[in-house]
């Protein structure tokens, strides 16, 4: 059998493609997007025409109420608010806003008591979309609502935030929220045992509770009517204006969920993202042609080139080079002995002035590395982005630190910016203090006999360039620059050969010409490097001595054209085991063909495997079996069919 590893590949299968983002909507203004086309003019029955140039700026499928008033022509209008796509003629009435959401001319009208069916404190989200006291997507299970966390890779839209979110690679996450320890993280997270609580969490003030892992707690603003304790709402001392004061999860710095049809971030709209976007955050913001632009930090929704700058939260949250001080308006004559338009009095841009006599230094100001408080918000030489330090005048980038470039990493520390996860990375092989600096799939450990110094080491499957990339046990094969068990027969123990692939089998295993166990060496090894990973992934390309073919339309009942069902081969644990097989490999086997009498395969092909050179065919590991001849059934499998579904060659 003739093999080619390609670990930690991208498999594009556009069967599988499913947006858990909801309908794809844009349009111009805050949330980005094109200005869409004109609808040329028509006349609707009641004789109101839909005029040339009529325009549905928001794109809900409603043109301006202004030119197009009747919902139900050929070309429905009767948009009362055509820059917001939650408000038109079919929207169901929003009793917990002052909205007229249907655009019928009333606010809250046929507004009835709503139902807590499964009383868990939740009204139903199809009469109350207020989070605090509604906003249940299902209101038969108590332990799905707005006020409990998201559980990654459930397949349940636990917190009713437009849907589950996948668990991530390489992550200790306790509390399931993206933050924990480990190289795939989108951080360090403060305190793992709660969900609500992690860089990315809703601070509310005065409560003692460091929600967002700043090290402090949000002090409740003077002078500021706020209802949910989130620093927004009305009167000079808020943070900003609240659009919805009943939620601390709304708001100007609140993170937008793409998709629900709520607008969290009370820009007028709800975010909807271009699948065709590198956009690790979801926020619609990383890299590609189709992103609404280059984040900043892809780690963090909350921070994008179109949020709104948040003075004070220690954040550069429209990534424009830092936080701002805050300022406020007062009375009186302007004292501003600078001239920065900041000072005490009616300033006409602030009441505040750290340095009223360095017009270089103001609350608006971006901070540099130069020992002063340029933005007079209380920190000297901080820099713009999270994991930033300053050095030798400069802001420079640690490990974990997010990027765009390698430009804008530490090169003392060895660091490269790895675009898989936005961030700056300790290389392979470079000295390190924790796993969580390494790239994805590596490990911080010590090596004797690479240099004895804690360093980066990729595992197995790993990609690689020498040994000393890769973590004691494996080896770099230096065909396919992949981490491996082998590179030779007296690497392999109990009389066991190294295969062409770089792992060890019984010597009866290599050139046998029996199809099933050279296949089954592949199918272990794919299903041992992925089976915790929530990515598609290209395994191994391999030639068969002899052809395979499928046994039964409604399972994986598989086999050689002359050996009976493979099925019933592996299935057969005293059988496997004088064949060779460890105790590990047979596990592996039997959760993958599913040989309990309930248990469900994780294995699939559908087409038969042919002999020989013209017989290539490709395993794939998949996260997910949609898109395979699978019946309803979302967990993950080895798929084995042509190579045509990688753009690996």
């Amino acid at each position: 059998m003739a093999m080619k590893h390609w670990l930690y590949g991208t498999l594009l299968v556009t069967a599988c493609a499913e947006s858990a983002s909801g309908p794809s909507i844009t349009f111009p203004g805050a949330d980005g997007g094109p200005t869409p086309p004109t609808t040329p003019g028509t006349t609707t029955p009641s004789g109101t025409p839909s005029a040339p140039g009529c325009a549905d700026l928001d794109r809900d499928g409603y043109q301006d109420k202004a030119c197009n008033a009747n919902p139900n022509a050929p070309v429905r209008g009767g948009d009362c608010d055509d820059r917001n796509n939650l408000v038109n003629p079919m929207r169901q009435e929003n009793c917990a806003n002052q909205l007229d959401d249907d655009c019928d001319g009333q606010v809250n009208d046929g507004c009835m008591p709503c139902r807590d069916l499964d009383g868990d404190g939740f009204q139903d989200a199809a009469c109350n979309l207020n989070r605090q006291t509604g906003g249940d997507c299902d209101d038969r299970d108590r332990n799905v609502n707005p006020g409990v966390g998201e559980r990654c890779g459930n397949f349940k839209d636990d917190d009713c935030r437009a849907g589950d979110i996948p668990c991530l690679q390489n992550c200790m996450d306790r509390d399931l929220d993206g933050y924990g320890e480990g190289s795939g993280c989108y951080g360090e997270d403060c305190d793992d045992t709660n969900a609500d609580r992690s860089p990315a969490g809703v601070e509310v003030c005065g409560d003692n509770v460091d929600q967002d892992c700043n090290n402090v707690d949000l002090t409740c603003p003077q002078n500021c009517q706020d209802a949910d304790r989130d620093g927004f709402g009305v009167g000079r001392g808020c943070l900003g204006t609240d659009c919805n004061d009943a939620d601390p999860n709304s708001n100007p710095s609140a993170r937008d969920i793409p998709g629900d049809m709520v607008d969290q971030d009370c820009n007028g709209a709800d975010l909807a993202l271009n699948m065709d976007c590198l956009d690790r955050d979801q926020d619609g913001y990383g890299e590609g042609s189709s992103c609404l632009g280059q984040d900043c930090d892809d780690a963090d929704p909350r921070v994008n080139p179109g949020r709104a700058e948040v003075c004070g939260n220690r954040k550069d949250d429209d990534c424009q080079g830092g936080d701002r001080g805050c300022s406020g308006m007062g009375e009186g004559a302007c004292t501003d002995r600078d001239g920065d338009g900041f000072g005490q009095g009616g300033c006409p841009r602030g009441d505040f002035d750290c340095d009223d006599n360095n017009q270089a230094v103001f609350p608006d100001a971006r901070e540099t590395c130069n020992g002063l408080d340029d933005n007079c918000n209380g920190e000297t030489d901080e820099c713009a982005r999270r994991g930033q330090r300053c050095v030798n005048d400069q802001c420079v980038s640690g490990p974990g630190a997010p990027c765009n470039s390698n430009d804008e990493c530490d090169p003392v520390l060895a660091l490269r910016c790895n675009l898989e996860v936005g961030e700056c990375r300790v290389q392979d092989g470079n000295p390190c203090e924790e796993s969580a600096q390494c790239n994805p799939g590596a490990e911080c450990i010590i090596l004797d006999a690479c240099g004895g110094d804690r360093a980066c080491y990729q595992a197995k499957g790993g990609p690689c360039q020498e040994d000393c990339d890769c973590t004691g046990q494996w080896l770099c094969q230096p065909e396919t620059n992949v981490c491996v068990e082998c590179l030779g027969d007296a690497q392999c123990n109990n009389g066991d050969v190294c295969t062409d692939g770089g792992f060890c089998a019984p010597e009866s295993f290599i050139g046998s010409g029996d199809a099933r166990d050279e296949l089954l060496r592949v199918v272990i090894d794919c299903w041992t490097l992925f089976t915790e990973s929530n990515e598609a992934a290209a395994c191994a390309s391999l030639t068969l001595g002899d052809p395979l073919s499928v046994g039964g339309a409604d399972r994986a009942q598989l086999g050689p054209a002359d050996a009976g069902d493979i099925a019933d081969y592996v299935c057969n644990a005293d059988g496997l085991s004088a064949s060779g097989y460890s105790g590990d490999d047979i596990s592996t086997l039997t959760e993958l063909f599913g040989c309990g009498l309930f248990d469900v395969e994780n294995i699939w092909w559908r087409n038969p495997l042919r002999a020989g050179s013209t017989g290539e065919a490709c395993v794939y590991y998949s996260p997910s079996k949609s898109g395979f001849g699978f019946p309803d059934d979302k967990r993950a499998a080895v798929v084995i069919d042509s190579c045509g579904l990688s753009t690996l060659d």
